[in-house]
């Protein structure tokens, strides 16, 4: 958290090989490349880390809705209709296009047919832990949730080389997945040291649900079964009480908090204080577009601080150097890149952001993480790279051209308005 005034980073291959006074390191470096950051925050990249990214093409699709009508009545009888993987390539090309002009450098995310995301992924330039979708009814091309477990095994095989791509496995939740599913996959994610990904305890009917069918709450219920454990991240976490933080904490698992897209399907407002003060590893996530509408950190960090201090009546709460660590270091930590990424470190990968401040809404600038929090948006975010390359450059995109992204998703806008 340290802040260092007219410094200079030097990146070797995809590596921070030293961080220091501009001064020191001209005189010992010589650099092929020289990014003139006189103007700009240059910070390690935002995590997102939960989203739904092939699902950028049903943004703004059905607004104003609970959380089962939306789903059931909107968004799962369009994907029926149009799930496959040239429409998970395509919408995942454009989802991840977006998420770089946010200054987003990794993303844990929960769809269908990986691959085809990870594949985007890898052309954009940008980071991925590509969580495959379990349920328990056929869905996609699948029949049984232990073929989607099997496919997400195989394509963590075929990516290991890939140094951008993971894969996890990711039971959507308790009410589509049976207590033999979430065994299986947890005992396969462990398996093959892969991350676990799941909503839990999003909406008060699913907790009065839960109480009903298996006679306990949700975080009990997958302690039990023996679900959770240090690779588990849970998105949502809305409705969990303290007993149930506590069992989070003992067992290293995760709580991504997606306050945009909670607030807006009325979920309710996720226990920041308690978490906080039993000490469970919080981290940040955007959720799908097509709940939230964006896919910007910058945002998410604004809403999150804000909303709970008027909640919990104390504007000391949640500062905004605590808030800047939920979506950098704390959802490193989750997602178990923390040797890695997530913060600016002498042999850490150089996944930086470069952020303009001499804007006129920005200035002047007293505390960076006070403005990084409540002032900045993400056209300030003009520089991102990522595995020691320029994925963009003054808010141009290197690897993917943005006005084909935008045709397309065009054309897919009037398929889906046929239905």
């Amino acid at each position: 958290m340290r802040v260092i005034e007219k410094g200079s980073i030097v990146i070797k291959d995809n590596i921070i090989l030293k961080i220091s006074k501009t001064e020191e390191l001209d005189r010992n470096f010589t650099a092929k490349k020289i990014i003139d950051a006189k103007s700009k925050i240059v910070m390690p990249g935002f995590i997102n880390s939960h989203t739904h990214i092939p699902m950028s093409y049903f943004r703004g699709l059905a607004d104003d809705l609970p959380l089962q009508e939306w789903l059931n009545n909107y968004i799962w009888p369009t994907e029926s209709r149009f799930l496959s993987e040239e429409f998970v390539y395509d919408a995942s090309l454009y989802g991840t296009a977006e998420l770089v002009k946010n200054g987003i450098v990794l993303f844990n995310d929960m769809y269908f047919f990986g691959k085809q995301t990870a594949l985007a992924a890898t052309k954009v330039g940008i980071r991925a832990i590509v969580g495959e979708g379990v349920l328990d009814y056929p869905f996609a091309s699948y029949t049984k949730p232990k073929q989607m477990i099997d496919y997400a095994i195989r394509q963590h095989k075929e990516f290991a080389d890939n140094e951008l791509i993971d894969f996890a496995i990711a039971p959507h939740s308790i009410y589509v997945c049976k207590t033999k599913t979430l065994r299986l996959a947890a005992e396969s994610a462990r398996n093959n040291n892969m991350l676990l990904h799941i909503h839990v305890a999003e909406t008060e009917k699913e907790i009065k649900d839960c109480i009903k069918h298996h006679k306990k709450r949700p975080i009990h219920y997958l302690n039990d079964i023996g679900f959770l454990g240090d690779n588990v991240i849970i998105a949502h976490g809305t409705w969990v009480d303290e007993e149930e933080q506590k069992i989070i904490q003992e067992k290293n698992a995760s709580v991504v908090i997606c306050t945009e897209s909670e607030l807006k399907l009325a979920s309710g407002f996720a226990p920041i204080k308690e978490y906080l003060q039993n000490k469970v590893n919080v981290c940040l996530g955007t959720d799908g577009v097509a709940s939230n509408n964006n896919l910007s950190i910058l945002e998410e960090m604004d809403f999150i601080a804000k909303l709970h201090k008027s909640i919990n009546q104390d504007p000391a709460m949640l500062p905004a150097s605590k808030v800047v660590k939920m979506a950098t270091i704390n959802s490193a930590k989750a997602l178990h890149k923390y040797s890695e990424i997530g913060s600016l470190e002498m042999g850490k990968k150089a996944d930086i952001i470069l952020i303009e401040k001499n804007i006129l809404e920005i200035v002047p600038m007293y505390n960076v993480f006070s403005h990084l929090v409540y002032t900045i948006n993400s056209n300030a975010v003009r520089d991102v790279i990522i595995n020691g390359k320029l994925v963009m450059e003054n808010r141009k995109l290197i690897n993917v051209d943005e006005d084909e992204l935008i045709e397309r998703a065009k054309y897919y806008k009037s398929k889906i308005l046929e239905i």
